[in-house]
């Protein structure tokens, strides 16, 4: 894992160069280098930081280059060896950095993608066309920002890389979508002038111009098959994706929670390993939250080396203080602090640790996509006259759940009851938190609903199958990754996860939703799981990675929340925000708006 930067017709000296590559160099502690090119008779500046993984000697550094190319690279393409033996030369190096070199010069940039099994953000300049290419991966696991204002262009992996030198100004669209989601979603940063290159999209730039071009989506088309083989197959899929990530000349572990995907992952990676693996879980001293013991029993059984750390409030404050720094931009899932934690500790241990996302979203681990199922059928069967009524009377309930069912009659379609259940604040509470005139200027009306935020058309018939790919192509990217990208390479922990091969993810696309949930939720991960180990060992309620924020906001954390509060810029109605930091004091749970005001910048 690295950090790649780059600068074109910039105003500052090199000298100033390296100190922005060096803002980012947490990323890659091991090699810090810029090299000077020039395109169009101005100078293009590529900077790399490096975490060694493949090939840890000095001739596998970055920016390498051949006649034609130049290339920075950060992430892993694992089936670099095999790709090689397409390539007739004679290899200098073990480092897939020279692989990717090479292939770029023999097929070109489109057609190497195709080959490529990997994580990847890549900066590559053809000296030859004097233009410069930025790629990103397909799902989007590595980061990619650019910036081209006053003639002057800049990539990084990170903002800081940047956004120290050029002017910022915060987006107001950014902002509501923020507290809206906790992330900014699509290709949006929270400045104005600086964008995330989508996953499954490279760039072209040519010096004055940008062009940006798809090279990969989900298939649309499906597969009908059995059950059966529809297990059997992502078995055979999800084990080369682990062999493929155990590709390393470091110490590799594996994030162990005692659900289904670490799980999973877990004991596949055990099973294709040679020796004992690290297994690494996170747990709470507040027992309600607390779930390590369920890793505990999972690595007892298959017979890891475990590591199990308690996270704290006092762990809070002392990630609190450099939060802003490890994500730049706000961010509002508040289970990156223990994620933080976890990254510090297995560093010590391990260089690449495995993790299990992805899964909810291939096949389908949610419970808000069942609930909008559920809720939309048994709201369909009241007659309208008796909807707008009882819609009327929840309207001005203090009761949460009344609220919801308000807008849920109201309002009854697919998008609406998503939202009841998928954003931090509810669509009627935008108005309240906003001012109408700033919601119109930011978006062009002041009645949005969750995909006006979220920028998003839902592309299937299946309600199912719209909802995971809504999550696949906004949270999963740009808050899971995010969240798990920030964390690790804030310790220059690098992180791989085998459930989002790219086979993987277009052959989970390809089923049809019958099949993937022919025995309910994840069955398929679940039935590959229960070949490895006990089904008693994981069938329980399902948690997922919460925080006890509530509380902390009613105890530790109440001051801080009450001075952002009331610290706040006009942009907010302070006078709402009051209102709730009261009505949380007296037990309503408004935990994740507290928590994404204390984010604001």
């Amino acid at each position: 894992m690295c950090s790649i930067l780059g600068y074109f017709n910039t105003k500052l000296p090199y000298k100033d160069i390296i100190k922005q590559n060096f803002f980012i160099s947490h990323r890659g502690p091991d090699n810090s280098t810029v090299k000077e090119y020039s395109l169009r008779n101005k100078k293009l500046y590529l900077g790399h930081n490096r975490l060694s993984i493949q090939d840890l000697a000095t001739h596998a550094n970055q920016p390498m280059e051949n006649e034609r190319f130049s290339i920075v690279f950060n992430g892993e393409i694992y089936n670099h060896f095999e790709l090689r033996s397409k390539c007739n030369v004679e290899w200098k190096t073990t480092s897939d950095t020279e692989t990717l070199l090479i292939l770029f010069s023999k097929f070109g940039v489109e057609k190497t993608l195709e080959k490529l099994i990997g994580m990847f953000a890549i900066g590559i300049f053809d000296k030859t066309d004097k233009k410069l290419y930025l790629i990103r991966d397909r799902v989007g696991i590595k980061p990619l920002y650019y910036t081209f204002q006053n003639e002057e262009f800049a990539f990084s992996s990170e903002l800081k890389g940047f956004a120290r030198h050029l002017k910022q100004q915060v987006s107001n669209k950014s902002l509501v979508q923020f507290m809206t989601l906790g992330y900014m979603p699509n290709d949006n940063s929270y400045y104005t002038n600086i964008s995330k290159l989508p996953p499954g999209h490279y760039l072209i730039f040519d010096g004055k111009n940008i062009d940006i071009n798809r090279y990969w989506n989900l298939p649309k088309e499906k597969k009908y098959i059995s059950y059966n083989d529809a297990v059997e197959e992502t078995e055979r899929l999800i084990r080369s994706s682990i062999k493929y990530r155990l590709l390393a000349d470091v110490k590799v572990g594996s994030f162990l929670s005692g659900g289904v995907d670490s799980s999973l992952v877990s004991a596949i990676m055990q099973q294709e390993s040679n020796n004992k693996i690290k297994t690494f879980s996170i747990g709470f001293e507040d027992k309600a939250y607390d779930e390590s013991t369920y890793a505990k029993e999972v690595a007892k059984h298959i017979e890891s080396e475990h590591y199990e750390y308690k996270f704290c409030v006092k762990d809070v404050f002392d990630f609190l203080e450099d939060f802003d720094t490890y994500y730049d931009e706000p961010f509002g899932d508040a289970s990156s602090l223990p994620m933080l934690l976890l990254s510090q500790k297995t560093k010590e241990q391990v260089t690449v640790a495995l993790s299990g996302d992805g899964g909810d979203e291939l096949f389908l681990g949610y419970d808000r996509y069942f609930l909008t199922q559920k809720y939309l059928d048994r709201f369909s069967k009241i007659p309208q006259i008796l909807r707008n009524i009882l819609s009327i009377i929840g309207k001005y309930s203090l009761n949460d759940k009344l609220q919801k069912a308000s807008y849920s009659l109201k309002n009854l379609n697919e998008q609406n009851l998503y939202a009841l259940l998928y954003s931090s604040i509810k669509p009627w509470e935008l108005s309240n938190l906003f001012d109408q005139d700033f919601l119109v200027e930011s978006f062009g009306k002041s009645n949005l609903n969750l995909l006006d935020i979220l920028e998003y058309q839902f592309d299937s018939n299946d309600l199912m199958d719209c909802l995971s790919r809504l999550d696949f192509h906004r949270y999963l990217p740009d808050d899971i990754l995010t969240k798990v990208d920030r964390a690790s390479m804030a310790f220059s922990l690098e992180s791989r996860v085998p459930l989002l091969d790219h086979r993987i993810v277009e052959f989970a696309y390809s089923l049809p939703i019958d099949i993937k949930l022919k025995k309910g939720p994840k069955s398929i991960l679940k039935d590959i799981l229960y070949k490895q180990m006990p089904k008693e060992l994981i069938e329980r309620p399902k948690k997922g990675f919460s925080v006890p924020l509530k509380y902390w906001f009613r105890n530790e954390l109440k001051d801080i929340v009450y001075d952002k509060i009331q610290n706040i810029d006009d942009r907010f109605n302070k006078k709402y925000l009051i209102n709730i930091f009261n009505e949380h004091q007296k037990g309503r749970n408004f935990e994740y708006v507290l928590w994404n005001i204390m984010r604001i910048k």
